[in-house]
């Protein structure tokens, strides 16, 4: 068991130094049906979601306690309060991973991923949901 452990350990961190040194690295697990991602620190995490103006997401303090972020697409008039995740209660940003909407792919991406971005991922009117998780090595 201990010698599977450690050849897991080396094979996983073979696998993201490969990835790092690609820097359009990411895993989008779309189609299938699928509704959530696993990912690696670092990497890019992209999210099928369509166009909104906001997308929500739900993550885990140190403190084993829901908090609710708010994201807001730029759009040329929005610009003091765009373009980062905010405390729904708080209202102050918070920490995360530059991120961006592709519109022409129709998918929130999240570059450089943060252990802190794992969550689970709404669009604006939680109608639709995304699970990403993230892996620390």
């Amino acid at each position: 068991m201990q010698k599977l452990t450690v050849f897991l350990s080396l094979l996983a961190v073979s696998l993201v130094g490969s990835l790092k040194d690609d820097e359009h690295a990411e895993w989008d697990v779309w189609g299938d049906g699928k509704t959530s991602s696993t990912t690696i620190v670092g990497l890019n995490v992209s999210i099928p979601f369509p166009p909104m103006a906001t997308y929500r997401r739900v993550v885990w303090n140190a403190k084993g306690k829901e908090e609710e972020h708010l994201y807001r697409v730029c759009n040329g008039k929005n610009k003091k309060i765009c373009g980062f995740w905010e405390n729904v209660k708080t209202k102050k940003k918070v920490p995360s991973g530059p991120t961006t909407y592709n519109k022409k792919n129709k998918k929130l991406v999240i570059k450089n991923i943060r252990a802190t971005d794992q969550a689970t991922y709404y669009t604006g009117n939680k109608k639709k949901k995304f699970e990403v998780f993230v892996m620390n090595f």
